[in-house]
């Protein structure tokens, strides 16, 4: 319709160009046209004569442009392409329903032939590669996949199709593969950067997760997993970190972690889990000071039970320190199972064995079945014997209270 539109503006301003080069003409000289057909004769003005050819030439161009989509609209060709593309779109509306009631075979089938039929074929071929793959028709998969990629636009969706399929049969490595290239390309489809943060995060890969978040944060902000992914892969780095094979000796694998806490984006540093984490390989790799530093700087504004229960793992660390640090804390919070076991272990590295019970003894009466056991151990320890076993069988009552009811043999 718009290449009719512009033909018509065309012939119009080329009439207009010529009828008014002629007026021009024969206002000058109108000149004289005599027509003789039998007994009959025309005299008229060839002015007249020139502007009713030229009126006959515009309205035959008029109705040669407007009759001429009409015409084709009558021929059998069209007719044939018409009803050919109408049992095309048929084939494609059957061959969805069939997909989405778990046919497969028949919907491959149908998808298949309207691929071949229809004008942008994408659509089909994208869904009777899906539902080859159900079937379990690999050949029937790829070669609907590599149809899909031949059709105009057709490559960038057949790519994420592929790549869906390799995360879904437990193959990230191959979903990686087929969409890092695409990065620089694609950069800006949120579609392609879950993906491929999906892929990383299936592989371990958390050095490169945590590099893609910050871009796919800024393209996709509303996405709501965003920080819990965020946090998983920074913990897993730290975990590869600690780990690392090639570090021999607990200096090496704390100074890597130390530059990699220095990395981590600050909003991040103040996540209490990442920090307990972070703390806690300190004191595991000797550097008790530095991880006591990390917990007390902001627990205050930012409390977490699982901070405190690293200040046990720190031997590096004057235990009377810890001990009047916790001891701080349960004046603000004297029921906190957490603080008291702590508190109470830590009193045990000071030999502190009244304060370490009396802590004990706090945290078990609220019901904390590990303060129970550290508080039998103790008193064993101490040579009472009746307390300790005292303890142990309020222990297994705690414990059997969270055990389903089923039946059991009568006692004898």
């Amino acid at each position: 319709m718009r290449r009719l539109v512009l033909w018509l503006i065309a012939a119009l301003a080329v009439a207009l160009v010529a009828g008014l080069w002629l007026g021009r003409l024969l206002l000058e000289d109108a000149g004289y046209v005599l027509v003789v057909y039998g007994q009959r004769e025309i005299e008229t003005s060839v002015t007249f004569l020139a502007l009713v050819l030229l009126a006959a030439a515009v309205v035959l161009v008029l109705l040669t442009l407007l009759l001429a989509p009409l015409w084709r609209l009558l021929t059998p060709a069209h007719w044939s392409g018409w009803r050919r593309r109408q049992a095309a779109q048929r084939q494609l509306r059957e061959g969805l329903l069939e997909l989405s009631a778990g046919h497969w075979q028949r919907a491959h089938g149908l998808l298949s032939s309207a691929g071949k039929r229809l004008d942008w074929p994408l659509p089909a071929w994208l869904a009777a590669a899906v539902a080859a793959r159900l079937r379990g028709d690999s050949d029937g998969m790829q070669q609907a996949l590599a149809q899909a990629e031949t059709v105009s636009s057709g490559r960038m969706p057949t790519l994420l199709l592929r790549a869906r399929i390799a995360l879904q049969d437990g193959r990230p490595h191959r979903a990686r593969e087929l969409l890092e290239p695409e990065r620089k390309r694609y950069g800006d489809s949120p579609i392609l950067l879950h993906m491929l943060a999906e892929a990383y995060g299936r592989e371990g890969n958390w050095a490169a997760l945590c590099d893609l978040l910050p871009q796919l944060r800024k393209i996709d902000p509303q996405a709501g997993n965003l920080d819990q992914r965020e946090q998983r892969a920074w913990l897993g780095r730290m975990r590869q970190a600690a780990s690392l094979p090639g570090f021999n000796n607990a200096t090496q694998r704390r100074d890597s972690l130390s530059r990699l806490w220095k990395k981590m984006p600050q909003r991040l540093r103040r996540v209490p889990a990442l920090r307990a984490q972070y703390a806690g390989y300190l004191a595991q790799f000797g550097d008790g000071p530095g991880a006591y530093k990390v917990i007390t700087r902001r627990i205050e504004e930012d409390w977490d039970d699982g901070l405190v229960a690293v200040l046990e793992a720190m031997d590096d660390v004057d235990p009377d320190v810890l001990l009047a640090r916790l001891e701080r804390w349960l004046v603000d919070r004297p029921a906190n199972q957490v603080v008291l076991l702590t508190a109470g272990r830590v009193a045990l590295k000071a030999q502190l064995w009244g304060k370490a019970r009396a802590f004990f003894e706090t945290a078990a009466a609220a019901g904390n079945v590990t303060a129970q056991a550290e508080l039998a151990r103790l008193l064993a320890a101490l040579g009472d014997e009746e307390g300790a076993r005292a303890c142990l069988e309020a222990r297994l009552v705690a414990l059997g209270t969270t055990l389903p009811p089923l039946p059991q043999p009568r006692p004898r």
